[in-house]
């Protein structure tokens, strides 16, 4: 009799050490995906306040599976695809299985001059479990279905589940099951919008340092001519009214970033947006959204 409690003992004993190690396998795989799909979406929230040409936009996804983004002119060959690393200038990211991410693209983000306005104001065509205006989402496609034999390849529905390889721009999460272990990851339009508002304040408030208490153009210029800040615009004209403290951005009164205002500021609509406060001779608020900035003069260099 004590033999065989001792046996049962034991059996347990290694049936609890191997979920033990089967659970820790698991949570490391699990580490491994989070830490790759949050640096795909840092890298797409930064390619998208930094762009040269269009503040907001993202890159098209890789449907070949070499890492960059496939499309002519911003015209993406596909809306979804392999999250396009090279293209971003990151190493290849892989899931805790050892696949490369999945990458849906909302198509009125595209890097294309069609594609414009794009500014926190244009709606979006994702949807992820009903949520809308989703810019992208990125996808972990999990180890293969017993109906998904076709890997490798570069067939959506040979790595993506259910309603994620069906064409449409509405996607899901869940839990994983025996039909769906898809992880998803959304970056929305308010992810990408508050970190390139700053990219469009800062160019209105004009450049940190040019030479010491001359910048070049924006509200600093404004101030190095005038020793105060324009009044604000009580209207939707762009031409500040004397004592008007709060309203709208009197950009007719001072000068913007030429190649800015002309390649994307004017085109994508953002200067009506901005909501401007002038707080004293010597202080100014612009703000977009729940996004602002203060603005002080330049005087030396480098500026605040």
């Amino acid at each position: 009799m004590l033999i065989f409690m001792l046996f049962i003992f034991l059996a347990a004993t290694t049936w609890i050490l191997g979920q033990s190690s089967g659970t820790s396998a698991r949570n490391q795989r699990d580490k491994a995906t989070a830490t790759a799909m949050a640096q795909a979406k840092e890298a797409l929230i930064g390619r998208a306040a930094t762009d040269a040409n269009r503040p907001g936009s993202l890159p098209c996804p890789d449907v070949d599976n070499d890492g960059v983004a496939d499309g002519v002119g911003g015209n993406c060959t596909s809306y979804v695809g392999r999250f396009p690393w090279k293209t971003l200038d990151l190493p290849e990211l892989l899931d805790g299985n050892g696949d490369r991410l999945w990458y849906a693209l909302s198509p009125g983000l595209r890097d294309n001059a069609a594609a414009q306005p794009i500014n926190p104001q244009k709606a979006l065509e994702l949807t992820l479990d009903g949520a809308l205006n989703i810019a992208a989402i990125v996808f972990s496609p999990g180890a293969p279905l017993v109906n998904q034999n076709g890997r490798p390849s570069n067939a959506v529905a040979d790595y993506l589940d259910g309603n994620n390889n069906d064409g449409d721009n509405a996607y899901i999460s869940g839990l994983p099951s025996a039909t769906f272990n898809d992880k998803a990851l959304a970056i929305t339009r308010d992810d990408i919008f508050r970190t390139v508002n700053q990219r469009v304040l800062a160019e209105i408030r004009g450049p940190d340092d040019n030479a010491p208490g001359s910048p070049q153009w924006g509200l600093r210029r404004y101030y190095a001519d005038n020793a105060t800040f324009p009044w604000a615009d009580s209207g939707i004209d762009g031409n500040g009214d004397p004592g008007t403290a709060t309203g709208k951005l009197p950009y007719n009164d001072f000068s913007i970033n030429p190649a800015s205002l002309v390649n994307w500021l004017n085109p994508n609509a953002w200067l009506p947006l901005v909501t401007y406060q002038r707080l004293s001779a010597g202080t100014a608020r612009i703000t977009i959204g729940t996004s602002k900035l203060d603005v002080i003069p330049c005087p030396s260099s480098p500026c605040p």
